[in-house]
């Protein structure tokens, strides 16, 4: 009956060889106060800006004029400006953040996932600010002045902060190879993971986001056992020369006060506003980071890889709810948005992967070794529901759900669409505690 269900196509996919090792979930929370961050941060952001004079003939009759060329005018005139905003961090901070590491000791592999550093620990740090500004001559009246074009004027500015300061992983997991070390409650890895970085600046009183830049993180590792639960060490020098073209698109600086010091005759302040957009930023990043973490078994529920639409239009979902906990016993897969009626069949896996079934509609989201329930083949009602409760003294294999596994379950279905097919369910991913 589950031949005829499956197809001899899809009963081949899920023959399993081996049953699957011990992997644990853990969650790795950032120990601040052993951690370290050695940070070297330079930006160069360009501003294509104009510049004028805060008069205004009702509100601020005494404000400051600007006026274009050698010898004035009338009015109160825009300037043209290229500014060139510079910043110039370095600090040694005590990052905090998470990610997920799923282990097996045993078969000395692992994937880490959404790692998310904040390398300043939620604090800011000190910035040199300074802007150079080119632009055409232009006088100024109350205060008088000449200020000569064509010369690049550097402004050494307030220190201004640098905040928010993060790196976080983007993508799926990224495999890890384990080795072990004589002592052997030790084990290393090194890998790489794509991440994005990004930090705030603050630009005379308002924030100016920096980023995301993506890159590849190379970073080396330790795993320590201790009683339970693992300890995980991670070192990595990161170094980033990047140019990003219009990287806030839309954002506008608008009539941000800009006091001026005078040049002809100095020793004044002239009292503009300036308009600005962002054309780019030039950064260059210097990081060594050493992180320490404590592990936890990671308990809960999550869902991944999307089904294709079945002969309802729909794609098919599955949820887990009930408990995570192995001694309660109480876990409830639910599928939904399949066709009425629909045979359907559980299958679970410890490894994930995204591929086509041959002579089906649907996609695996599940990797080797795929089992399946024999015993609980369902129907799915007529609004196209259909419920699976495992028996935790009774799945395939004489398997077990250990407290800090994680396994991954979906549900392959029969349909007609329009001929005589099946497809399957997303995926849902469990990662049991105690």
């Amino acid at each position: 009956m589950i031949r005829s269900l499956l197809g001899r196509s899809f009963v081949g996919l899920l023959l399993c060889s081996s049953l699957p090792g011990a992997a644990q979930d853990f969650r790795f929370e950032i120990a601040a106060g052993e951690s370290l961050a050695d940070v070297s941060a330079l930006t160069v952001t360009a501003l294509p800006s104009t510049v004028i004079g805060d008069h205004d003939a009702t509100d601020n009759p005494g404000g400051t004029r600007t006026v274009p060329g050698l010898f004035g005018g009338g009015g109160n005139n825009p300037i043209q400006m290229d500014l060139a905003l510079g910043t110039d961090s370095s600090f040694i901070g005590a990052p905090t953040g998470n990610f997920l590491f799923d282990l097996d000791l045993q078969g000395l592999v692992g994937n880490l996932r959404d790692l998310d550093v904040d390398l300043l620990g939620g604090a800011s740090a000190d910035s040199t600010l300074s802007v150079s500004m080119l632009y055409s001559t232009f006088r100024s009246f109350a205060p008088d002045s000449l200020y000569p074009g064509g010369v690049p004027f550097e402004l050494p500015l307030a220190s201004q902060s640098i905040s928010n300061f993060r790196l976080v992983q983007i993508g799926g997991a990224v495999p890890v190879v384990l080795v072990q070390s004589a002592e052997g409650g030790l084990f290393h890895f090194a890998t790489a993971v794509p991440v994005e970085f990004s930090f705030e600046v603050d630009f005379l009183g308002q924030l100016t986001p920096v980023g995301p830049v993506p890159g590849l993180l190379p970073l080396t590792g330790t795993v320590t056992r201790m009683n339970s639960l693992p300890r995980v060490q991670i070192d990595f020098t990161y170094d980033v020369q990047e140019q990003l073209l219009d990287p806030l698109s839309g954002f506008l600086i608008d009539d941000l006060p800009l006091p001026l010091p005078t040049i002809l005759p100095p020793g004044e302040t002239a009292n503009l506003l300036l308009d600005a957009t962002i054309a780019s930023i030039d950064v260059d990043l210097a990081t060594t980071v050493h992180l320490v973490a404590e592990g936890v078994l990671n308990c809960g529920f999550d869902t991944y890889c999307a089904a294709t639409p079945n002969s309802t239009g729909q794609a098919g979902m599955l949820i887990a709810t009930g408990s995570t906990s192995v001694e309660d016993a109480a876990l409830t897969l639910t599928a939904t948005k399949l066709p009425g009626h629909s045979m359907s069949v559980l299958l679970m896996s410890q490894s994930r992967a995204n591929l086509p079934i041959l002579n089906s509609q649907g996609i695996t989201c599940l990797g080797d070794p795929v089992l399946r329930f024999s015993g609980q083949v369902r129907l799915s009602n007529s609004a196209g529901v259909v419920a699976f409760h495992p028996d935790f003294d009774d799945l395939p294999q004489g398997i077990q759900f250990l407290p800090g596994s994680t396994w991954n379950f979906q549900v392959f279905h029969r349909d007609m669409n329009p001929q005589s097919t099946s497809n399957t369910t997303s995926a849902a991913r469990v990662h049991f505690c105690l």
